[in-house]
């Protein structure tokens, strides 16, 4: 991490755009931490119905509109700085999740191939029983509590149950079956296959097909839409582990490790993974971005999230209704085109940076 701070100083001092692009993106992010306290004059979603499609340093009810309202007096200043705090939060939770998830699938595609993972007859449904019941019981039941606004126990007790079932899966049934000869006989599972058939079947659809196939058909929420985009991004972050964790897996120093019996939780949190951690940040920028311009996407389009949802979309779209009402158009666009050019131009940059200290 030392080391890739380095390489960022380094960087800014030689690139002009790229020192201009973080300059930007650290700005954007003391505006997002600091907008709770910012002594805003109309809330996201507060309604100022005498100045509806009012232009820009119009004189509202409670204060000044700097930039205008839209068709239903909302403030485009307040819609803009909280619609970069959403489409952020969004954007960097999801794809922290999703490149978890791909790091975690791709070195463990890479490293243990399709020989090196043994499983019983007995732990294969069982694990895939509790993966069920994790799902069910963990994330389904609260999140229907959670939507029904029921009391916290309910959901309390949802994962007390689930920690007892997984407790008497894994505790007492699986023990059980292994003493079954035919249950007990171990083999290989093939996870480097399982893993890239995953995501041939996830690259081979067009993502903003699949997304608005699935956001149509569900009721707007911002969880299942999360969902849904880290369930679609996880895919590139799983392909560049797999193809890094197999090129470590040739270097001399991690042949040796292997052969001196270091475990291979320590082979791949401190050998592995710093050694990706590059091109890894460069995927999770590209993604952030791409994020950032499809969530606004979706909110125009009015799919998936629901109408209260502060978004640069969401403002943007105000425009269909009064094409003369021009700064709906100008400010958001231009806070979405900024943020989205300096996340390319970080992750451009980086790209290049980390392809010349290959070649040294």
């Amino acid at each position: 991490m030392i080391q890739l701070l380095n390489d960022i100083r380094q960087l800014s001092q030689q690139k002009s755009a790229f020192k201009i692009a973080i300059l930007y993106l650290l700005l954007l992010l003391v505006f997002i931490l600091v907008l709770p306290i910012l002594p805003m004059a109309y809330g996201p979603n507060e309604l100022d119905l005498q100045y509806t499609f009012a232009g820009p340093f119009t004189s509202g009810t409670d204060g000044l509109h700097w930039l205008g309202t839209d068709a239903l007096g909302r403030d485009v200043l307040s819609n803009t700085l909280y619609g970069a705090r959403s489409a952020l939060l969004i954007s960097v939770q999801v794809m922290l999740f999703a490149t978890g998830l791909g790091l975690l699938l791709g070195m463990s595609a890479g490293y243990l191939g399709n020989n090196g993972l043994k499983i019983s007859r007995a732990a294969l449904p069982v694990t895939l029983l509790a993966l069920f019941v994790f799902f069910y019981y963990g994330v389904y039941v609260p999140y229907s509590l959670a939507k029904t606004a029921l009391p916290l126990k309910y959901t309390w007790f949802s994962l007390l149950l689930l920690l007892f079932l997984l407790l008497f899966l894994y505790r007492l049934l699986l023990p059980l079956l292994k003493k079954w000869h035919v249950a007990a006989v171990t083999s290989s599972l093939p996870l480097d296959y399982i893993v890239l058939r995953l995501t041939e079947a996830f690259t081979s659809i067009p993502r903003l097909l699949l997304i608005l196939a699935l956001a149509s058909f569900m009721q707007p929420s911002v969880l299942l839409l999360s969902v849904i985009f880290a369930a679609t991004f996880w895919p590139s972050s799983a392909r560049l582990a797999r193809a890094e964790m197999l090129k470590i897996k040739q270097l001399p120093y991690f042949e040796a490790a292997q052969s001196l019996g270091v475990t291979p939780l320590h082979l791949l949190t401190k050998h592995a993974m710093p050694n990706m951690l590059g091109p890894i940040i460069v995927t999770f920028t590209f993604g952030v971005a791409d994020l950032l311009a499809l969530e606004s996407t979706l909110s125009f389009l009015g799919i998936g999230v629901p109408g209260t949802f502060v978004s640069w979309g969401r403002t943007i779209a105000g425009i269909r209704t009064n094409t003369s009402a021009w700064w709906l158009v100008v400010f958001p666009g231009a806070a979405l085109a900024t943020t989205v050019w300096a996340l390319q131009t970080v992750s451009f940059h980086l790209l290049n940076y980390f392809e010349e200290r290959k070649q040294l």
